[in-house]
């Protein structure tokens, strides 16, 4: 701090010379007068340094010590200012740096978060834009609390939002939701039904009745494994019918399919081609304020393809500055016809089959695939055929309206069959 306080209001460092410079140092000592910086140059000259202001004592202690001061030397703001005067505009440059050095350096110029993983960045910065912080924010009129909470309502997949500003840098540290465990559904009656026909080569029931056995042929729609359960109890407990429950069936089942898909492409493909027509546009945004260097805004051309180019200062590793320049190229073309290669056509659909087929699929494989191609003109035609060893269970929930059949007891049936006996047997 001292130091400081010395650059700030200038000192002064000269040489004492003289026969005895050791007088020099006793007036100092008995009249008080105070050396900041003290040391022997050669065995008749000492070196010394005080504040500016005092050079007029320093030569009055010099003088009645019999001693010559000698190579005064001036340091500090006050004469490194000096040497501004009558250069106005030297003078207004260094104000405007500092000012901006002070001033600027209190904006936010980059953003950086850590923390998220399937939220991206953008999301987090577009957000937090709406918030009121972003590139050229005044950092000091940030309310971070506030801010924070906003976040925090904002976004319902973030469980810990902060934000910390160093400078003009902005800190963003985040921590997702992490997604809570599905749950199955075992309330709600449903039955598995088929999602495609075939022949079932493996069945397993887990919840429910299966209605079918391996090596039964099935069509879409059938129900596979029943939500409504008969009741089976101990004869010696129950010796009727014990009724059904509704339960949420489950289970797997396992079939041979056959698929049949078809994909159709044109040879005749329409393609453009480039008549050697280029214009440019740039443009500078500086915080998000956007200054054109253009005039007309329009599309040049009928037909073009406009490529953008963005440009950023990036002074330090990973810190870019809210600084873009933007270079928009237009390249025109006109419409033309190419055609396109029948082998490559073929293989382009077989290769697009083959993924739709196994996006049918729930769960499976392909056990065997054979291709049939046919062209009509222009058109040309690829149609899979696939056998296929897949998962075709389909969860669907029952009809609400079924109800469940209670209990009946042997002792019913023979109760009906007395009375109807007495009514046949009564005049």
């Amino acid at each position: 701090m001292k130091k400081f306080m010395g650059w700030l209001t200038g000192t002064l460092t000269a040489r004492i010379t003289g026969a005895e410079p050791e007088n020099f140092l006793n007036i100092c000592a008995r009249t008080g007068f105070p050396l900041g910086r003290m040391a022997w140059v050669e065995p008749f000259v000492l070196e010394v340094q005080v504040p500016a202001r005092w050079r007029g004592d320093l030569r009055a202690v010099a003088e009645q010590a019999q001693c010559r001061v000698e190579g005064e030397v001036f340091r500090g703001l006050p004469f490194f200012l000096q040497r501004f005067r009558g250069r106005y505009a030297l003078l207004a440059g260094l104000v405007l740096t500092l000012a901006f050095c002070l001033v600027g350096s209190r904006f936010i110029l980059t953003v950086d978060v850590t923390g998220n993983e399937t939220i991206t960045d953008r999301e987090i910065i577009s957000q937090l834009r709406l918030c009121g912080v972003s590139q050229g924010t005044w950092g000091p009129g940030v309310n971070i609390r506030e801010v924070e909470n906003r976040m925090m309502l904002a976004m319902n997949e973030l469980t810990y939002f902060s934000l910390n500003l160093f400078g003009t840098r902005a800190e963003v540290i985040v921590r997702e939701a992490q997604p809570g465990p599905t749950l199955r559904d075992e309330k709600t009656p449903a039955d598995v039904v088929a999602g495609a026909e075939g022949i079932i080569t493996h069945i397993e029931p887990w919840n429910g009745d299966a209605r079918f056995q391996v090596g039964d042929t099935v069509g879409k729609g059938d129900v596979l494994i029943s939500g409504e359960m008969r009741m089976d109890l101990h004869p010696m407990v129950w010796e009727g019918d014990a009724g059904t429950r509704l339960v949420h069936a489950e289970g797997k089942v396992l079939a041979r399919t056959w698929r049949t898909l078809t994909a159709s492409l044109d040879l005749n493909a329409p393609g453009k081609t480039y008549t050697g027509e280029v214009s440019h546009r740039y443009a500078l945004s500086v915080w998000g304020r956007r200054m054109n260097f253009y005039q007309n805004s329009g599309i040049p051309y009928d037909r073009c393809d406009i490529i953008t180019r963005l440009e950023s200062w990036t002074p330090l590793e990973g810190r870019m500055l809210p600084i873009l320049w933007e270079k928009t190229t237009y390249q025109a073309y006109t419409l033309t016809t190419a055609s396109m290669d029948p082998a490559r056509a073929e293989a382009m659909l077989k290769e697009e089959l083959m993924e739709n087929l196994e996006g049918i699929m729930k769960e499976g494989e392909v056990l065997t695939a054979e291709y049939e191609t046919e062209r009509q003109g222009d058109v040309l035609t690829v149609t899979l055929l696939a056998q296929c060893s897949e998962e075709i269970g389909r969860t669907v929930k029952m009809d609400t309206d079924q109800k469940v059949r209670p209990p009946k007891s042997p002792l019913e049936d023979m109760v009906r069959e007395e009375e109807k006996n007495t009514k046949e047997q009564s005049p």
